[in-house]
C-alpha cells in the first residue's frame, strides 16, 4: 500500500463507508510521520489541531466529506478506504449496492412467506384431485369425500398446521430501516465501531414520542392499547437487551456503563438501532407465547405503526457511530 496514489485536498474520490462505496471529497490529508496536515495547495495546519484517531496515525489518513451527506459524517479514514474516482471503481460501487439489495431482500420474511402460501394450495390441489375423482359418487358430496381423504390418509396435519401460533405476525420494515440494520451489522461486525451512546436518543424517549404522536390520531380505546404495547415493549427491551440485542463487540461498552450506574435501564441508554433489532426479532419471540391470535395481531399492529413512525423520523433518531479505542478493541475482542 506504500505505493498507492495519494489524493490532495479538493480531490474527488470514492471511499468505503460501512459495506458500500460512496463519492467523497478530500478535505484534509495527513502523510504518515508528518507533523502537519495538508488542507489545500500549499496550505497546512499543525497536527495537534486535528483529532485523528490513534489507530490512523501510523499511516496516511484522509479527512473526507461524503457527497450529499451531513457534515456530521465527515471523518478521518485510512488510505485503504479511499479509491480513485474512475469507471472501474464506480462499477465496484454499483456491484456492492446490488449485493446489499439482494441481502436486504433475503432479510424480508414476507417474500418467503408469500411464496410458501402461494405454493401450498397448488400442492394440495394436486394431491386432492386424484383422491376425489375416482369412484365418485357425487351423491355423497365433494366435502364428504374430501373429509374422508383428509382423515384417512394422514393429510390432516398440513391442513391444520397454519392454525398454530404462527399467525400473521411478520414485521415488514420499510427499505430505509432494513438498510439501517444492514449497515448497523456491518459497522459492528466488520468495522468494529460502536454507537456513541452519549449522543443517542434513548428508546424511552422514542416510545414517548410515538405515544404522543398516536394521541393525535386514534381514539381513547385504541390509545389505551398503544400505552399497554409501549409499556410492555419498554419492559421487554430492558429485560432482553443483555442477552439478545447486543453484538459481542458491544458487551464491554454496556458493562462499562453499568459499572458507573448499576441501576441504569437499557431504555435510557440505547437508541433506535437497538430498538429496531428488537422489533425484527419480536415476531419470533411472541409466536412462542400463549397469546391468542387477537392479542398477537393487536400487538403486532401497534409495532408496525411504531416502525412506520420510526421510519418517518429516522433522521431525528439515527445514532452516530464512533471508532473504538485500541484498548477497548483489545479488551472487547478478548471478552
Amino acid at each position: 500500500m506504500s505505493e498507492k496514489e495519494r489524493f490532495p485536498p479538493g480531490s474527488q474520490v470514492l471511499a468505503y463507508h460501512g459495506p458500500l462505496v460512496y463519492e467523497a471529497k478530500v478535505l484534509k490529508f495527513r502523510e504518515r510521520g508528518k507533523l502537519f496536515v495538508e488542507i489545500g495547495e500549499g496550505q497546512s495546519e499543525p497536527l495537534e489541531q486535528n483529532k485523528i484517531p490513534l489507530f490512523l496515525q501510523d499511516g496516511d489518513a484522509y479527512f473526507l466529506h461524503y457527497k450529499g451527506w451531513s457534515p456530521k459524517w465527515d471523518e478521518w479514514v485510512s488510505n485503504e478506504r479511499v479509491m480513485e474516482f474512475n469507471d472501474d471503481n464506480l462499477g465496484l460501487s454499483r456491484e456492492l449496492r446490488n449485493a446489499r439489495k439482494r441481502a436486504i431482500e433475503r432479510l424480508d420474511p414476507s417474500k418467503e412467506k408469500k411464496k410458501t402460501v402461494k405454493e401450498e394450495p397448488k400442492e394440495k390441489k394436486k394431491r386432492k384431485s386424484p383422491s376425489v375423482a375416482p369412484g365418485s359418487a357425487a351423491s355423497n358430496g365433494g366435502a364428504e369425500t374430501a373429509k374422508q381423504t383428509s382423515n384417512g390418509n394422514g393429510r390432516k396435519k398440513p391442513k391444520t398446521e397454519p392454525k398454530g401460533p404462527s399467525y400473521e405476525i411478520m414485521m415488514p420494515l420499510r427499505p430505509n430501516l432494513k438498510c439501517l440494520l444492514v449497515d448497523d451489522w456491518e459497522f459492528m461486525t466488520k468495522d468494529h465501531k460502536l454507537i456513541d451512546l452519549d449522543t443517542a436518543i434513548p428508546v424511552r424517549r422514542i416510545l414517548e414520542d410515538f405515544y404522543d404522536d398516536q394521541k393525535t390520531k386514534v381514539g381513547e380505546d385504541v390509545l389505551r392499547t398503544v400505552k399497554e404495547a409501549v409499556d410492555g415493549l419498554a419492559l421487554y427491551f430492558d429485560k432482553s437487551l443483555r442477552f439478545n440485542l447486543l453484538y459481542r463487540f458491544e458487551r464491554l461498552q454496556y458493562s462499562q456503563h453499568l459499572e458507573k450506574d448499576p441501576n441504569l435501564d437499557a431504555t435510557d441508554l440505547y437508541g433506535v438501532e437497538h430498538l429496531l433489532r428488537l422489533l425484527v426479532t419480536l415476531p419470533g419471540q411472541t409466536a412462542q407465547t400463549s397469546m391468542n391470535s387477537i392479542a398477537l395481531n393487536t400487538l403486532m399492529a401497534q409495532m408496525r405503526e411504531l416502525s412506520i413512525f420510526i421510519d418517518e423520523n429516522i433522521t431525528k433518531y439515527a445514532s452516530t457511530y464512533m471508532n473504538a479505542s485500541p484498548s477497548y478493541d483489545r479488551l472487547a475482542r478478548g471478552a
